[in-house]
């Protein structure tokens, strides 16, 4: 009830307030999932609502974006999320920014290890990464001309809640304590120190982070029955960069996370990637084809490492294309395999995406997971459509 009126709030000072920019989306989803696995359902539908407003000052703007999620089966699936609310000011040649938001890093297509500064929302789609929470943090950016300089400190870590227990996005083995435990106070700022830059000869974009605080990976442990998310404090440096060469976009990202958890390993991550544009294959399509590989090494098996933490992209290679038809309606194909080295856990997927009389947008997608025995994750093919009208 409070984030309703709070909402309400917001939209009715946007609204009121003159020049007010505004853009979002009202749609359902409806999927299908073909499966074995004891109590859970095979079908999830959902109303989605999303809306972002700006409205410009003298100096700077206010933002607001936010979702709303009613499922038809799933009670924990009807909620109001707040991804951004935040004011902007901007300096001749810096800006600083006071709110809620969110970030996006990284250069590879299907994974980015580099993006740690929101939490996934796992009651949206657990294998969607761009379905992130917003985070509360205060921003100084310095600009120069052809790299930037910022200073971000995360104020508080939110709380991660998944979706009920007959849902197959619900992989927990028993019940789930959404209250989050800190290895100190919640709200200890987490900075970051991010440096991102371009070439001035070269097609390269290039970014280097620290980050002190807490970790965006969490993990879990039983206490009185149930299970309980932890997090952790790091030390962590990340890398990530494209470079565009003729038709190729070569990709990497690197990261080093030194852990503050005696429970959890030290770890490094890397993944490599390049994706290969063939253009007018037919008639006016362009096709991409992509090759990533990720790697995840924990330093101290004895302690919680990749396995623990039900990472996907352990030591896997992605192959994958992408076919946009460059047609009235934006179309597209996006599909893959990625295959686990070690087991030969795979997963398969492919999405197509078009708009129809400009305001209507439809989303058809297929995923088929493979895993091996014993896996964490259970064998299941799930079919999603997704139509929406967008203003």
């Amino acid at each position: 009830m409070k984030k309703v009126i709070l909402l309400s709030t917001l939209l009715s000072t946007f609204l009121l307030a003159e020049s007010v920019e505004y853009k979002g989306n009202i749609g359902f989803e409806s999927a299908y999932i073909n499966h074995d696995i004891p109590n859970k359902r095979n079908r999830q539908d959902a109303l989605h609502l999303e809306l972002e407003l700006k409205q410009k000052v003298d100096s700077g703007q206010f933002v607001f974006n936010g979702k709303a999620i009613f499922d038809r089966e799933d009670k924990n699936r009807r909620y109001i999320g707040i991804n951004d609310l935040y004011y902007k000011h901007d300096f001749e040649n810096s800006d600083i920014l006071i709110g809620k938001n969110t970030h996006f890093w990284g250069a590879m297509e299907f994974y980015n290890h580099t993006d740690s500064f929101n939490t996934k929302d796992v009651l949206d789609d657990p294998f969607d990464y761009d379905s992130k929470m917003g985070a509360w943090n205060i921003a100084y950016t310095h600009y120069f001309e052809n790299s930037e300089l910022a200073v971000i400190a995360k104020v508080h870590e939110s709380n991660q809640k998944v979706q009920d227990l007959e849902s197959v996005n619900n992989f927990m083995p028993m019940a789930y304590d959404k209250n989050l435990v800190t290895q100190k106070n919640r709200d200890r700022p987490t900075l970051y120190l991010k440096y991102s830059g371009s070439g001035e000869e070269t097609q390269i974009d290039y970014s280097l982070i620290y980050q002190n605080g807490y970790d965006e990976q969490r993990y879990l442990q039983p206490y009185k029955g149930k299970l309980q998310q932890h997090a952790y404090l790091v030390n962590k440096l990340m890398a990530y960069a494209t470079l565009v060469e003729g038709e190729t976009i070569y990709k990497t990202e690197l990261a080093y996370t030194k852990s503050d958890d005696d429970r959890v390993s030290d770890y490094a991550q890397m993944s490599f990637g390049l994706e290969h544009t063939l253009y007018g294959v037919w008639d006016k399509a362009d096709l991409g084809l992509l090759a990533e590989y990720y790697r995840y090494k924990e330093n101290e098996s004895q302690k919680l490492g990749a396995k623990d933490f039900g990472k996907l992209f352990q030591d896997d290679v992605t192959l994958g294309f992408r076919l946009s038809l460059n047609d009235g309606s934006d179309s597209d194909v996006l599909g893959g395999v990625a295959v686990d080295r070690e087991n030969q856990e795979k997963i398969f997927f492919v999405e197509y995406n078009t708009r129809l009389y400009d305001r209507y947008k439809l989303g058809l997608s297929f995923q088929h997971l493979s895993p091996k025995k014993n896996s964490f994750f259970q064998e299941l093919d799930r079919a999603v459509v997704e139509f929406g009208y967008y203003f």
